[in-house]
């Protein structure tokens, strides 16, 4: 998924500003995708450039000056071929799973904490997406799937934690016998 895609899902619903992108972006579609407003607005100039979008700018009344991105015909295919193409296997870069690859490193209490710790993270996170706004139809899906992925880690830690307590080379005696 790249952002500028995902800029114009966001912009075919309404025109935005920069910032109301950035918000949209955390509301609707953390965490899902994430993106820095540092990241938003070069990309929003690459889209404009590529005919994509347009803006106009809005006042500035009081404080720097704020333009509105609206989509265009161009931007409304571009984003229609995106959508329909088929995505590719998901791949994520989970920092938490990576970690907990390598909990051999710490003692028996060090790792129950950290996994209880990651859960307890975990866990809210899930509170705080079930607790999100009300989200349109398809939205609303992947918000409920991506509650599943984390409740399925969620399991998963709860194995580790009750292996977090076998000797690493008992691991690996266990792992021989079984082939």
């Amino acid at each position: 998924m790249a952002l500028p895609d995902v800029l114009l899902g966001l912009l075919s619903e309404k025109s935005s500003t920069g910032y109301d992108l950035a918000r949209a972006l955390e509301i609707e579609l953390a965490p899902l995708w994430r993106a820095e407003i540092s990241q938003i607005y070069p990309t929003l100039a690459r889209l404009r450039r590529a005919g994509l979008v347009r803006f106009r700018v809005l006042g500035p009344q009081r404080g720097p000056r704020r333009n509105l991105y609206r989509i265009t015909a161009a931007g409304r295919r571009e984003l229609r071929r995106w959508v329909a193409q088929p995505p590719p296997p998901p791949r994520s870069k989970d920092e938490g799973l990576a970690r907990m690859a390598f909990l051999d490193v710490l003692s028996l209490e060090e790792r129950r904490r950290v996994i209880l710790q990651y859960d307890r993270s975990i866990a809210e996170e899930v509170r705080r997406l079930k607790s999100g706004t009300p989200l349109p139809r398809f939205r609303r899906e992947a918000r409920r799937v991506v509650i599943e992925r984390l409740e399925a880690t969620r399991r998963s830690l709860r194995i580790l934690l009750a292996a977090a307590g076998t000797p690493p080379s008992a691991t690996v005696r266990l792992d021989e016998k079984k082939k």
